[in-house]
């Protein structure tokens, strides 16, 4: 009687064992599918290019009574350290000089009011605002020009969200530029930004992308 018993006995322990086991594998094979998905979503939002993200901003500020004196619309480009380097130094070995050799757009201005900017006069209108890359052959610094253009529709702009790569308006006439430098040390940020401040009738625009600064004043008029 005890010899059946203690077989019973072992035969339950060993059929329990067998579960245990499945159940076991089962739970590796769960959480082994799980964590592999988990991978799969993560390599596919690695793969996200979040220059295709970018959407348009405004930054704008009233003065006096005129509202909106001054607009500015850009995109929220993510901070690229690399590739803006090769737009303060010119040289871009790496996309046969791609960014070093074209201009940049970056931001649509519009004044409700005339304006000065490095002595010329901006009329009431729409400008887009233009890097031009550091040239090391004629040894001409960065530049940023402001040249006025006209929308193809009333209050459009020539940004498009998500290209980064959008090309100068055609018609851009440049009305004023001049050399310019971005300071360097601010704390980063990781897309572009544009803010508007006004002091009487000063405008400033400051320019924030990355860990680079620039500030740009107009009076208007």
């Amino acid at each position: 009687m005890n010899m059946l018993q203690t077989r019973r006995t072992l035969a339950r322990a060993a059929a329990f064992a067998f579960a245990a086991g499945l159940l076991a594998g089962g739970a590796f094979v769960l959480f082994a599918g799980q964590d592999a998905f988990a991978q799969e979503a993560m390599a596919q939002e690695k793969k996200v290019d979040k220059r295709k993200l970018t959407t348009i901003q405004t930054a704008s500020v009233d003065v006096g009574k005129t509202k909106h004196a001054v607009e500015v619309r850009y995109l929220d480009l993510p901070w690229g350290k690399a590739t803006f380097g090769y737009i303060e130094t010119g040289v871009d070995p790496r996309n046969g000089q791609y960014y070093a050799k074209r201009t940049w757009p970056i931001a649509h201005l519009r004044l409700a009011a005339p304006a000065k900017y490095q002595g010329k006069t901006l009329a009431p209108g729409d400008y887009a605002m233009i890097i031009t890359p550091k040239n090391p052959e004629t040894k001409a610094g960065m530049k940023l020009s402001f040249a006025s253009f006209k929308p193809a529709e009333a209050n459009g702009t020539f940004l498009v969200p998500g290209n980064v790569f959008v090309e100068t308006p055609k018609d851009a006439a440049v009305v004023a530029e001049k050399e310019i430098a971005f300071a360097e040390g601010a704390p980063l940020v990781d897309q572009l930004s544009i803010w508007t401040g006004k002091e009487g009738k000063t405008v400033s625009i400051k320019i924030h992308y990355g860990d680079r600064t620039l500030t740009e004043k107009l009076t208007l008029q």
